[in-house]
C-alpha cells in the first residue's frame, strides 16, 4: 500500500513539472509567432507593372489539320471495321499507307452486281436486235411487199377486164347466131350471165385494188411503225436498266477503293479518338467500327499549332481577339510559350447536364511552337486582357468596401489610420490604387482584426484615426461572418 502511494505521488509531481515546462514553451513560442504574424499581415505599398488575366485549361491542336474521314458506307451494320491502321505518331509522306477497312462484303456485292450488269447488257442487245428487225420489216413492206401485192391485185383486175371483154364479144356473136337460128335462147342467156359475172369480177378486182391503195398500205405501215416504237421503248428501258446496274457497279468499286486510304499529304499520324457523353474514350484501332464520315486520322501541321480553350461565362466578356497569352504545357512546366487569341466563339457550348456552367470556346494560336509539341497535350493558358505599367498596387484583401467607397487600414507607428482610397482594376489578387496611398505605406491584410465595421465613416469626408487600443488588440475578431466584403471583381471603381 505504501509503495503504491509513493508511485502515485511521484507520477503527480512529474505531470506537474511537465505542465509547467510545456506552458513556458507555449508562451515563448506564441510570443515569437505573434511577431511573425504581425509582420506577415502587413503589406508594403509598392509600385510595379499591373497585369489582369484569365487562366483556363485547354487542349493543344493544329490550326491546319488534314482530316482523314471514313467514306465507306455501312452494309447493314453500325459501321465498317478497321482491318489495319498505321501507328499513331508515325511520320508519313504523300501516298503512304494509313488505313485499310474490311471489304469482304463489298467484294461479294461486286461479283453479284457484275452478273446483274451482264444480264442487263444481254437484254439490251436482244431488245436492240428486235428493234432492228422491226425496222427491216417496215422497209421490206414499203419498198417490196407493197408493190408486189399491188401488182398481184392489178393483174387480177387486168384478167377480169379481159374476161369481161371476151364475154361481151361472145355475147354479141351469140345474138347474131340466135337471129339466124343457129343457137337457142337458153344458150344466149348463158352468154349474158357470163357477161354479168365478168362485170362483177372486174368490179371486185377494182375494189380490192382501191382498198389496198387507200387503206391497206397505211394500216400495215402504221402496224410496223407501232412495233418499232414499242421495241424502241424496250431498248430504252433496257438501256436505263443497264445504266443503273453499271452505276451501282461503279459505286461498289468506288466503295472498295475507299477501303484503302493513303496519305494525301505529309504529316504526323494522330488517331481521332472520341469521347462519348459518359466520358469514355473510343480508341481508334484494328477492329474498331467506324461510321460513315467519321474522322479516323488527323495529319496536323506542327508548324501551326493552337490551344482550344473553354472560357467560363464569368470571364468571356474580358477575352477578345488579339490579346496576348502565356501557355504552359502539362508535359513541360518549365517552358512558357507565347500566344495570341485568334477566335472567341459568339455562342456557348451545349449544356450537357442541368446546372453545368456555360462555357465559350476560344482559340489561342502559339506564336513559335517548339519541336516537341504534339496535338492532344493539355495546357494552362493565361490570357492577359489588361496591363498598366508602373502603378501603385496593394493586395485585394487589404481594401475595404463600404457604401461604394473604399478604404485601407494604414499602419502609422503604433496606430492605425483608416485611409479612403480610389481604386482601379484588379486581377483577383492585386488591385490598383489611384489615389490615397503612397509608395512605402504599410497596410493591413486583415483590417477587421483591428477595427469594426461600425468604425467606418458614414460620409466620404475626412479620415478616421483608430486609437492605440485597437492596435493593442490584434486578435479581436468579427462576430458576424457577413460584415467583411471583398472588392467586386469588376472594372475600376469610381
Amino acid at each position: 500500500m505504501r509503495r503504491s502511494g509513493r508511485m502515485v505521488t511521484s507520477l503527480a509531481i512529474a505531470l506537474g513539472l511537465f505542465s509547467v515546462v510545456g506552458g513556458l514553451l507555449y508562451f515563448f513560442a506564441n510570443a515569437g509567432n505573434g511577431a511573425a504574424d504581425q509582420a506577415i499581415l502587413l503589406q508594403t505599398v509598392e509600385r510595379g507593372d499591373f497585369e489582369a488575366f484569365v487562366t483556363e485549361r485547354g487542349d493543344v491542336s493544329s490550326s491546319s489539320n488534314v482530316e482523314i474521314r471514313c467514306r465507306v458506307r455501312a452494309r447493314g451494320a453500325p459501321g465498317s471495321s478497321i482491318l489495319k491502321i498505321c501507328d499513331e505518331g508515325e511520320l508519313v509522306q504523300p501516298g503512304d499507307f494509313l488505313v485499310q477497312f474490311d471489304d469482304s462484303l463489298l467484294q461479294q456485292e461486286l461479283l453479284a452486281q457484275r452478273i446483274v450488269a451482264a444480264n442487263n447488257k444481254a437484254l439490251l442487245i436482244q431488245a436492240q436486235s428486235t428493234l432492228d428487225s422491226a425496222k427491216r420489216e417496215l422497209r421490206e413492206y414499203t419498198e417490196g411487199l407493197f408493190a408486189q401485192e399491188r401488182d398481184v391485185l392489178d393483174a387480177a383486175k387486168f384478167v377480169a377486164e379481159e374476161n369481161l371483154q371476151r364475154a361481151v364479144t361472145y355475147l354479141e356473136h351469140s345474138r347474131r347466131l340466135v337471129a339466124k337460128g343457129y343457137i337457142t335462147a337458153n344458150q344466149l342467156r348463158a352468154d349474158e350471165f357470163a357477161v354479168d359475172k365478168a362485170k362483177k369480177e372486174l368490179a371486185i378486182a377494182q375494189q380490192k385494188l382501191k382498198v389496198y391503195d387507200q387503206f391497206t398500205r397505211d394500216k400495215m405501215v402504221g402496224k410496223y411503225e407501232a412495233e418499232i416504237k414499242k421495241q424502241e421503248a424496250k431498248v430504252e428501258a433496257a438501256q436505263h436498266t443497264l445504266d443503273l446496274s453499271e452505276q451501282k457497279l461503279l459505286k461498289i468499286e468506288e466503295q472498295i477503293s475507299y477501303c484503302m486510304i493513303t496519305a494525301p499529304s505529309a504529316g504526323q499520324v494522330v488517331h481521332a479518338n472520341e469521347r462519348d457523353r459518359g466520358g469514355n474514350t473510343k480508341v481508334i484501332e484494328e477492329g474498331t467500327l467506324i461510321r460513315e464520315n467519321q474522322i479516323i486520322i488527323r495529319l496536323p501541321d506542327l508548324e501551326n499549332m493552337q490551344v482550344d480553350v473553354k472560357i467560363n461565362e464569368s470571364h468571356v466578356n474580358r477575352v477578345a481577339v488579339g490579346q496576348p497569352a502565356r501557355i504552359i504545357l502539362n508535359a513541360d512546366h518549365k517552358e512558357i510559350l507565347r500566344g495570341t487569341v485568334t477566335e472567341v466563339a459568339p455562342y456557348p457550348f451545349p449544356i450537357r447536364w442541368h446546372g453545368a456552367p456555360l462555357e465559350y470556346g476560344a482559340v489561342v494560336s502559339i506564336n513559335d511552337p517548339p519541336p516537341n509539341i504534339r496535338p492532344g497535350l493539355r495546357a494552362k493558358v493565361t490570357i492577359v486582357f489588361e496591363t498598366q505599367p508602373d502603378v501603385l498596387q496593394v493586395p485585394l484583401a487589404a481594401v475595404i468596401e463600404q457604401d461604394e467607397r473604399h478604404y485601407c487600414l494604414v499602419r502609422e507607428q503604433d496606430d492605425w489610420r483608416l485611409q479612403p482610397v480610389k481604386v482601379g482594376s484588379n486581377n483577383n489578387d492585386q488591385i490598383i490604387v489611384i489615389e490615397g496611398l503612397t509608395e512605402g505605406d504599410q497596410v493591413s491584410m486583415t483590417p477587421f482584426r483591428h477595427i469594426e465595421r461600425s468604425d467606418l465613416p458614414e460620409s466620404p469626408s475626412g479620415t478616421a484615426v483608430v486609437q492605440q487600443h485597437r492596435a493593442e488588440q490584434p486578435d479581436k475578431k468579427i462576430d458576424k461572418p457577413d460584415v467583411s466584403r471583398t472588392v467586386a471583381n469588376t472594372g475600376p471603381a469610381s
